[in-house]
């Protein structure tokens, strides 16, 4: 991007020094923009620039330093803008003026071939060196994606009289979007959790772990002693749990208020924050009690399409300690399906920037009947077909929850 005056060969300082025009420009006046034509170089006598590309700083140059040569010598678009950063003398030299001089400077000229040589030289390690460092960096994307996809399930529950189904298509390597199902077999329920954190990359990636560590961790708190005998406990029967539902309501109470209230105060200067549905289902009466907690409305669907839709009923959770949420209330008859999925569904966009919308999403569930699994490969089939070239900008997350008929 620069090149410093001092190195410059002693014939080739004459010739710029006898041609060049010394300019002021004031803190925060821009010198020229990307783009514009080159037809000058300029050395810095004192003071300092900033080049940069719209809000992306590339460089700050000082006294002594040179830039704009390649645009100015080639006759070529500048590649960058530069602005003073303070006030700022400059000696301007013009392309022509320069090459007049060097006509009878041949020392002059072969001290300019020797300065864009080493400039080139230059460019291509930094080039070298960036490719290296940046290959290095997809690397640890590519562990960082693995490691993620360790806190989505691997086997999603069998329940008996149950058809569980999940997809997580991520728009980057790291994802915020989760989704999560675990029995807990203290109060015989089924958990259905799906999150959306807001932002995108490796921070939401990061808190995407934290939210869905907490959220299973505090679920399953009654139950924390049966992972030392049994990964996989079998189904506790309804019987033998008393007062199973009062139970139920105070677990997903505590679940999202100890998730909110940790993330709130432990991380609150990040403002991150997630959206946020935890169900805990009854298999034996499909009875769901539930919180949804800024998320995206989910549905009950029977035959007919939707039959219920499950809105949510208080804030996003990490941003504000101590706030509540209302436990919501619902029933899975046999032969119906609950629909949880984040806004990746919904705003899906084309190439023309058009939304996939929740008008297209409705019309879908209206004319579907089928399985779980089915159902999330048809919404995932439409948002694709609908986006076809259109570069993916968020996660598209799904869980899904059929009860059997018999």
């Amino acid at each position: 991007m620069s090149t410093s005056y001092e190195s410059l060969s002693p014939d080739l300082r004459k010739a710029v020094e006898l041609v060049g025009v010394r300019v002021k420009f004031d803190a925060g006046q821009t010198i020229f923009n990307r783009g514009d034509a080159g037809s000058s170089l300029y050395v810095i006598s004192n003071g300092s620039v900033r080049v940069h590309d719209g809000e992306l700083v590339l460089n700050r140059l000082g006294a002594g330093d040179v830039f704009g040569e390649i645009g100015a010598l080639g006759g070529l678009e500048r590649t960058a803008s530069v602005t003073a950063e303070e006030s700022v003398t400059l000696l301007r030299v013009e392309r022509g003026a320069l090459y007049n001089a060097l006509r009878t400077r041949p020392e002059a000229l072969q001290g300019l071939v020797q300065m864009l040589c080493e400039r080139e030289s230059g460019i291509a390690n930094r080039m070298t060196t960036r490719s290296w460092r940046l290959r290095a960096a997809e690397e640890e994307l590519k562990i960082g994606r693995r490691i993620q996809s360790g806190f989505l399930p691997d086997e999603l529950p069998r329940i008996s009289g149950y058809e569980i189904a999940g997809h997580f298509q991520a728009a980057r390597q790291v994802a915020g979007d989760f989704y999560d199902a675990f029995y807990i077999p203290a109060i015989n329920r089924l958990a259905l959790v799906i999150g959306d954190v807001c932002d995108k990359g490796v921070g939401a990636a990061l808190f995407m772990t934290l939210f869905r560590s907490l959220i299973r961790a505090t679920a399953q708190s009654r139950t924390f002693v049966t992972w030392a005998f049994d990964a996989a406990p079998a189904m506790t029967d309804a019987a033998e749990c008393e007062n199973c539902d009062a139970l139920a309501r105070e677990t997903l109470t505590n679940t999202v208020a100890l998730t909110n209230n940790y993330v709130a105060t432990t991380h609150g200067k990040t403002s991150m924050f997630a959206s946020v549905f935890v169900g805990l289902l009854d298999p034996e009466t499909g009875t769901l009690n539930y919180i949804n907690a800024g998320h995206e409305e989910a549905y009950i669907l029977n035959a007919d399409g939707i039959r219920q839709g499950l809105p949510h009923a208080g804030p996003v959770l990490g941003l504000f300690a101590g706030v509540g949420h209302e436990i919501g209330t619902a029933q899975l008859e046999p032969g119906e399906t609950l629909l949880l999925y984040t806004d990746g569904v919904p705003e899906a966009t084309n190439i023309s920037g058009e939304q996939f919308s929740e008008q297209r999403l409705r019309s879908l569930l209206d004319s579907w009947q089928g399985d779980a699994s089915s159902l999330l490969k048809k919404i995932a089939s439409s948002v694709n077909g609908f986006a076809l070239d259109s570069p993916q900008h968020d996660d598209i997350t799904m869980l899904a929850s059929k009860r059997g008929t018999v």
